[in-house]
């Protein structure tokens, strides 16, 4: 009997022994089922098209966006997709050209230059602030301008008229030129050469009007090339100046007008062949966030034998540098697979950031092909300079995409001046 019940005592502890043993494997193995880890890793070298800020700098105007919330999108996108980087510069042809008068010197004649026939000219009343207080200019009604060449006589009876037809600010109107504008179309016969546009109605001396001269498809166009995008410690905007048919040098002037309307005139100048305009010290910024500069370009030249002048206008923003990605990022990973990564900025003031990416994989050619966009945004302070962009691990695994997985196309921008501050092409190789 003693026998027997040790054996069964054996049994028994042996039973509880395989057990146990089991429940060790499987313990053992849930961790390995879902096994986490963190990486850190480093931003890859600069390419040619990536850009960023250097020295970090506080914006002094209010932030357009001061939104607490933090926002995280994730977007699949196409094997197919073509990750582009963002366009830094661009160009503006011009064929006419803008000249800014009084009413004194419409009433006594202003002189204009007309390259080709069948031009249109167009005169707009402008708001004038010298009194202290907004007074707009009165329209003008167009049967009483005059347009006379300056080889002709004035005081001839048998002048000939160069113009064509005549536009009232109503008709202008229909068409969606609502500033109180009058126009008229020249002639066949107002061939290119100096003429003297007069206003015979009486107008207010210190009133403001813009004329506009504008010779459609004329083969003399004015093509500008800037940047976009400028910050506020660059001291001069670069750019390109090109006149179409024409090998004469150019001798530009140039001037900034803010969002607010005011203008400065700039210094340009050429340094190893580079058209720069000069930034004033003063006043180089605009007062807010809100709207774009402008540059005006204006050049007058002789093209065989013909005087032509061009005005140019090209917008872009400026900002100041607020911000940039410090080069190490960490990466929270699950099952060999990315989940998330944490970016950290080198900043001095508190704003609204956002940073985004496209996540590459890996394909059966050794390929780089997308898989998803990320992009989170939120408000960041120098002690809390960290923003997470999320990763979806089932589109990644859905993919078919293999490691390793890079970050492609980073941007940070500043939400608060609506600037991009930075680009990269391949940010980083996650391992």
């Amino acid at each position: 009997m003693n026998k027997l019940t040790h054996l069964a005592t054996m049994i028994t502890m042996a039973s509880m022994l395989v057990a146990c043993q089991d429940n060790s494997e499987t313990e053992n193995k849930e961790p390995e089922a879902a096994k986490s880890q963190t990486k850190s890793f480093t931003l890859a070298a600069p390419q040619v098209n990536d850009f960023s800020v250097t020295d970090i700098d506080s914006p002094t105007s209010a932030p357009i966006n001061t939104s607490r919330e933090t926002v995280n999108f994730v977007t699949k996108i196409p094997a197919d997709f073509t990750i582009a980087s963002p366009s830094v510069s661009h160009s503006i042809k011009s064929d006419e050209y803008w000249t800014k008068v009084s009413g004194a010197e419409l009433n006594s004649g202003i002189a204009l230059t007309i390259s080709q026939a069948s031009s249109v000219i167009r005169i707009s009343p402008r708001a004038d602030t010298s009194s202290g207080t907004l007074v707009h200019s009165k329209a003008i009604s167009p049967e009483n301008i005059q347009l006379l060449k300056d080889s002709d006589k004035t005081n001839s009876t048998q002048t000939k008229s160069y113009i064509k037809s005549l536009a009232d600010p109503q008709a202008l109107a229909t068409a969606g030129l609502t500033d109180d504008s009058s126009a008229l179309l020249l002639s066949a016969d107002a061939k290119a050469g100096h003429y003297r546009l007069r206003v015979s109605e009486k107008l207010q001396p210190s009133a403001s009007y813009m004329v506009n001269v504008k010779e459609k498809n004329s083969p003399y166009q004015l093509t500008l090339t800037s940047r976009n995008n400028l910050a506020s410690t660059q001291a001069s905007i670069p750019f390109e100046l090109e006149l179409t048919n024409s090998k004469t040098k150019l001798k530009p002037t140039a001037s900034l007008k803010h969002a607010n309307g005011s203008f400065q005139a700039l210094k340009v100048v050429q340094v190893n062949g580079q058209w720069q305009a000069k930034l004033p010290e003063v006043n180089a910024m605009p007062d807010n966030n809100l709207g774009l500069s402008e540059i005006q370009l204006q050049v007058s030249t002789q093209v065989a034998g013909k005087a032509v002048v061009r005005t140019v206008k090209k917008a872009f923003k400026q900002f100041v540098p607020s911000a940039k990605i410090k080069p190490t990022i960490t990466s929270k990973w699950q099952n060999g697979i990315p989940e998330s990564l944490t970016v950290a900025l080198d900043m001095d003031k508190a704003g609204r950031f956002s940073v985004a990416g496209y996540l590459t994989g890996v394909d059966e050619q050794g390929k780089d092909k997308p898989i998803l966009k990320t992009e989170s945004a939120s408000w960041l302070t120098p002690d809390s300079t960290e923003i997470t962009l999320k990763l979806d691990t089932d589109l990644i695994a859905k993919s078919g995409l293999k490691a390793p997985y890079k970050l492609q196309g980073l941007t940070l921008k500043d939400q608060g001046q609506m600037a991009r501050l930075s680009y990269q092409a391949h940010g980083l190789t996650l391992n």
